[in-house]
């Protein structure tokens, strides 16, 4: 089913992207999208503190994990000194007997040492099979752990998540009509009153606002706009139509889905539907 939205699903050209009212102070990014500037700057202020937050918690994470890095080879030193110790130490008894020449007292000692050595080296090849968290590492296979990512602490723009700084706003220059006449803003060339309709762009050095219809007469053309000089990428023309929040563009047309037949929750053949509504709705 589509429905044709109304108006009010559609914010006026100088209404800020977040706040959905005009914007008083009225800036604009490089890609078209309005803020004022009180609202886009708190945005990216509370953008950097979570940065902050999250490069704190990055730092910790990384100072924990060096921490069990540094345990886990202290451990495997430890075990391999135990071992060395073991295979050298261990079950080693006087073979040529003992202080008192007790012949058996050697044998002994002799059998003794052989049986620990084989337990010795079956408990090393054991060892190294073992995958349980007793292990030397703790568990822990170095192919299986994964670097720590470092936070992004680039700030955005809330409505096109591109790259957006401070810095990078540029401040718009409204025109107001002239006494007398209808609307609030107009083009400076060909002193038309801008709607919700008009295609506005702002040329970057100077921050004018104008119609591109006006550009394109008269400042495309010289090149320049007041003795500035204006080059193509100098020009951003102003996005229209829905809201930061939404991400709709111009969108005026919202769709729904569902399936018909028996027991898909909607009517079979749209025999006891309603009329339509004020905006149009019809089955597609």
């Amino acid at each position: 089913m589509k429905e044709r939205l109304g108006r009010e699903t559609v914010k006026d050209f100088d209404a800020c992207a977040l706040t959905l009212a005009e914007a008083r102070d009225a800036v604009c990014t490089r890609s078209g999208v309005v803020y004022d500037r009180a609202a886009i700057l708190e945005s990216l202020a509370s953008q950097r503190e979570a940065i902050e937050r999250k490069l704190r918690a990055w730092e910790r994470a990384r100072e924990a994990a060096a921490r069990e890095a540094d345990e886990r080879e202290a451990k495997r030193r430890k075990t391999a000194l135990e071992t060395f110790h073991a295979e050298n130490h261990v079950g080693v008894g006087s073979i040529g007997g003992s202080a008192n020449g007790d012949a058996s007292t050697a044998d002994e000692s002799a059998y003794s040492g052989a049986a620990s050595r084989q337990a010795i080296e079956l408990n090393a090849k054991r060892t190294e099979s073992l995958d349980a968290f007793w292990r030397i590492d703790g568990g822990v296979r170095d192919d299986l752990k994964h670097d720590l990512e470092k936070p992004n602490t680039d700030t955005r723009c809330p409505a096109t998540l591109e790259k957006l700084r401070m810095k990078d706003l540029i401040t718009i220059k409204w025109t107001k009509v002239r006494p007398g006449e209808s609307g609030k803003y107009m083009c400076p060339i060909t002193f038309k009153t801008f709607t919700n309709s008009s295609t506005i762009v702002v040329l970057k050095p100077t921050g004018d606002a104008m119609s591109e219809d006006g550009y394109k007469a008269t400042v495309e053309k010289e090149g320049s706009y007041n003795g500035v000089s204006i080059r193509p990428k100098d020009v951003i023309k102003l996005q229209r139509g829905g809201t930061g929040f939404a991400g709709s563009g111009t969108q005026v047309e919202s769709k729904a889905e569902f399936a018909l037949g028996i027991g898909g929750g909607g009517d079979l053949r749209g025999q006891n539907r309603n009329s339509q509504s004020k905006f149009g709705l019809r089955f597609a």
